[in-house]
């Protein structure tokens, strides 16, 4: 099953971090060149907002997640823009539709957080009919938030397996056979008035950080806190703020 994401984001707290994917969003539909009628499956949806830019360009559009409250606010921004989208409650690794049935399938962020790589990678060219494009965003490993999540357990945690979708070798190992693949690296960039403010985001926001707070005591958990502050201080701005990059992975395929 896909990470229960109704337990790790809210609706409200996505909508806050989604706020930092607009560009990312954009080039997604743009580059996998949404048009007329093509049918788009958006998977692990969120808000809606990939669904939605798709359905801006005359697609016919479904969305899938697995969370009831990321679905319900999906519908509202979707009537918000005009938008007449489908969206299912639904997981990755079980899509509830036909073979060959979407000429594009999209995943911002999402997908990711599916536990079974290998399901994820056969139900997505199950559904991708013959010439399809393929186009998803996989957060690239942080190495700095590695040997964070190291200091502080050497057991395996729920989520640190998504950055292995931003290793282009395990991309084509999950992928290569179905899809013609391509790979552009990206940045995006997290910005706030404070660290403890980007604690606030990953802690409510990031499956590792949740899965580790709640494995640790509550002396561990401020300890992992502490660290966490101390090390987005690294990206403090001679202005005052804090400005960190996230680096990604754009995934592009064609089903073959």
């Amino acid at each position: 099953m896909l990470l229960d994401m109704s337990d790790a984001w809210g609706a409200r707290t996505y909508e806050r971090l989604s706020a930092n994917f607009a560009a990312v969003q954009d080039q997604l539909v743009r580059l996998t060149r949404i048009g007329d009628d093509d049918r788009v499956l958006d998977v692990a949806s969120g808000t809606g907002e990939v669904a939605v830019r798709a359905a801006a360009r005359g697609a016919r559009v479904t969305g899938i997640d697995l969370s009831e409250p990321m679905l319900l606010k999906a519908r509202e921004v979707a009537a918000a823009a005009g938008a007449d989208i489908t969206f299912d409650l639904g997981d990755v690794e079980y899509l509830p539709y036909e073979d060959a049935c979407f000429d594009a399938v999209l995943s911002n962020f999402g997908l990711i957080f599916a536990p079974d790589h290998a399901n994820v990678a056969s139900e997505l060219a199950r559904v991708a009919c013959p010439g399809a494009r393929l186009g998803f965003t996989a957060w690239k490993p942080n190495p700095k938030l590695g040997e964070l999540y190291r200091r502080f357990t050497e057991e395996p945690i729920d989520g640190r397996e998504a950055y292995e979708w931003g290793r282009e070798d395990h991309v084509e190992d999950m992928l290569g056979e179905e899809f013609e693949l391509e790979f552009e690296d990206g940045t995006v960039w997290l910005e706030a008035d404070s660290s403890e403010e980007i604690w606030e985001l990953f802690s409510e926001s990031a499956p590792p950080v949740i899965a580790l707070v709640k494995r640790l005591d509550e002396q561990g958990a401020e300890q992992f806190h502490r660290a966490f502050v101390e090390l987005y201080e690294q990206y403090r701005t001679p202005e005052g703020g804090i400005r960190a990059p996230r680096r990604y992975l754009l995934v592009l395929g064609a089903r073959k």
